[in-house]
């Protein structure tokens, strides 16, 4: 499995069996409450809000209320892409919930001592994938038809062994070459039969040092990652807070790619072969479980500091994908082929995360600082031994590639918030985390900022409404690669592409204290 950078790999959105699977399994990238959003999500040592109970479990310890709250959100995301000189934008708008949970206290009516037990459940939104990419470039000296000879050229098969008729079936071959047996059907290659078996080229025009032709590719993503508490908290004469969660967590991702190749050559060339248009569908699903544990210590009023610490999270996957193909030749030729339905089951382990965080409480507002800290080398994807599926490999190559070129993943989140009056809190935060992929890595440069603004409001009866706005910037550079999807070929030469993905999120929280 070819271990190339995905442009998607910026995107936050890449999805599909391989190692950068493994790197969005492993990089949480949360929402939360509306506070807990303002606040840069920088809420390890504060507690006390649903948000902060995904991030440190002792945070239900530090409530004195019962508490019910709900987040939407809407999140509108721009991609800027420049490649080969050429710059494309895509803007995608979502809606969804963010947030939702509830604590539930008991006090045991000790004045020291364990002074109330609280019960909890939250759920939280991870990776939101909603987003497209659109890419292209003109007048391309290359084709993915010529990538797709060099695959069938480095196979041990022959043109008679890809034929769709064939004996056996060559989609058995393994997902690998259903896009060589599509290219092979709709006529994009050729052979020369010569032992020990044929040496494949592609369709005269494209073969020819002159042809040139206009290519896009446009990837659209959908889903998240959803984590499901239950929790468990224990409020030690308001001094020290302990708390453990159960964690549980749901993956639905779905990838549609678009590749498109206009014929642009020039004379006789540009009068053969026409156009090709290659899609990619994949859904991927699966759900995973992980413990985690936390304690928040308050040594004075003034002061506060907490961590935490997850076990790694247990998945269970399942990918399902295909393959469609439209290709034309001026003389009227053409052909729409499809591939099957594969399906390839999976485990994988993403490495535990911690926490450590800071916090200076003040008459009229706080002031808070963490840090979040996972290192991707130590995932790991493992075999799932129950499966009968298409593909089936251990997965010694890939484990070796993340341990090779990830590395520690770096967060650091900062919060603030004032109460100008008694019941009005203004709020702002900044997130910063670097990528966990080594520099050497093909020069790959990913960096995110994030900013924040809040306000809250309380009402009486224990109602309360929380809003925020969070804009955050993704800037990336890296090569224009494809793993599997597009076979590692996309739009001509493995040149940089520069992405910047923006996106801004607005959340409403609406909770009621009893």
């Amino acid at each position: 499995m070819s271990a190339a950078v995905l442009c998607t790999l910026a995107l936050g959105q890449a999805f599909g069996q391989g190692v950068f699977t493994g790197y969005e399994l492993s990089d949480f990238q949360r929402e939360g409450t509306a506070r807990s959003v303002a606040m840069g999500n920088a809420m390890t040592a504060l507690g006390g809000d649903l948000g902060a109970i995904a991030i440190n479990p002792a945070a239900s310890a530090v409530f004195k209320y019962n508490e019910f709250a709900f987040t939407p959100a809407v999140t509108s995301v721009k991609t800027e892409s420049k490649y080969l000189g050429v710059g494309t934008n895509v803007d995608k708008s979502s809606f969804g919930l963010a947030n939702l949970g509830g604590v539930a206290v008991i006090r045991t009516g000790r004045s020291n001592g364990l002074k109330s037990v609280t019960f909890g459940f939250s759920y939280n939104k991870h990776n939101n994938f909603n987003a497209s990419i659109k890419a292209g470039a003109e007048d391309v000296d290359d084709s993915y038809a010529r990538h797709l000879t060099a695959m069938a050229n480095a196979s041990p098969y022959s043109g008679r062994d890809f034929d769709d008729n064939a004996n056996p079936d060559p989609f058995s071959y393994g997902s690998y070459y259903w896009p060589v047996i599509l290219g092979w059907n709709s006529s994009l290659m050729d052979t020369l039969g010569t032992a020990p078996h044929d040496v494949f080229y592609p369709t005269p025009s494209i073969d020819d040092p002159s042809y040139r032709s206009t290519q896009l590719l446009y990837r659209k993503s959908t889903g998240s990652i959803g984590e499901y508490d239950l929790n468990f908290g224990f409020n030690l004469s308001d001094k020290f807070y302990l708390g453990m969660n159960v964690g549980m967590f749901t993956v639905w991702n779905r990838v549609e790619e678009k590749y498109s190749e206009d014929n642009t050559s020039a004379g006789e060339l540009g009068d053969t072969f026409s156009y090709m248009d290659q899609y990619y569908t994949q859904k991927t699903t699966g759900s995973g479980i992980n413990l985690k544990f936390g304690f928040i210590w308050a040594p004075s009023y003034n002061f506060r500091v907490g961590a935490s610490i997850s076990t790694p999270t247990w998945y269970s996957l399942t990918d399902k994908y295909y393959w469609d193909s439209d290709v034309a030749f001026k003389d009227g030729y053409s052909a729409s082929l499809h591939t099957p339905e594969g399906v390839y089951d999976y485990r994988f382990n993403a490495p535990f995360h911690y926490n450590v965080g800071f916090a200076a409480i003040f008459k009229n507002g706080s002031i808070s600082v963490d840090y979040e800290g996972s290192n991707i080398a130590n995932a790991r994807f493992r075999n799932n031994k129950d499966i009968n599926s298409i593909d089936y490999s251990d997965y010694s190559s890939e484990n070796n590639w993340m341990t090779e070129n990830f590395k520690m993943a770096n967060k650091l989140r900062v919060g603030a918030e004032v109460y100008p009056v008694s019941n009005v809190a203004l709020r702002a935060g900044f997130q910063y985390s670097d990528s966990g992929v080594k520099k050497d890595l093909m020069n790959t440069a990913i960096q995110n900022y994030t900013g924040s603004l809040g306000v809250g409001m309380t009402f009486g009866g224990g109602f309360y409404l929380d809003l925020a706005v969070a804009a955050s910037l993704k800037k990336s550079t890296v090569p224009f690669f494809d793993t599997e999807p597009i076979a590692d070929y996309v739009l001509g030469n493995p040149n940089f592409a520069q992405i910047n993905r923006s996106n801004i999120k607005v959340l409403a929280t609406f909770g009621w204290r009893f």
